[in-house]
């Protein structure tokens, strides 16, 4: 801050000492004026009237060249907000996805490890009514008399 300051103190020093000049250039022309024809005083009323014009549009210039920065700038910021919530809602529904994915995965793991599970367990329910039917045909030979009520009545038709 302290060099802008600094340089804005320079520009005003050589602005006042401009000032100055035309002060002094003025005051001489005052002198010179009541000499001067009407035709040189309008000359001089002409071109000072175009400096004063020449100022004012360079100071129109300038406060559009500041709003159109400003502008930019605004621009700028906007979008730049919109890029960073974009970025956090991207973040966000990744990691989601991502949760979802792996519960997806471990649930179908555990579906196949309980398939798995239930399958060696009717095999071994197999091996079992297997030595169990040895074992019965072995101690009371033949079928079974004892069926359920359903095969009877299937068996009766």
């Amino acid at each position: 801050m302290a060099r802008t300051w600094d340089e804005r103190l320079a520009n005003l020093s050589v602005k006042l000492d401009e000032l100055s000049k035309k002060a002094a250039a003025a005051s001489e022309d005052a002198k010179v004026y009541r000499e001067l024809r009407t035709e040189a005083i309008q000359d001089k009323i002409n071109t000072a009237k175009g400096d004063v014009a020449a100022m004012q549009e360079n100071a129109r210039i300038a406060e559009e060249e500041r709003e159109g920065k400003f502008r930019s700038a605004m621009l700028k910021a906007r979008m730049t907000i919109k890029a960073k919530h974009e970025d956090r809602v991207d973040a966000r529904d990744k990691k989601r996805l991502e949760r979802y994915i792996d519960e997806e995965i471990n649930y179908i793991l555990d579906c196949y490890d309980a398939a798995a599970f239930l399958i060696a367990d009717a095999e071994l329910s197999i091996y079992e009514v297997a030595d169990a039917l040895k074992e019965y045909d072995e101690r009371f030979g033949g079928e079974p008399e004892d069926q359920e009520p359903e095969a009877k009545e299937a068996e009766a038709k």
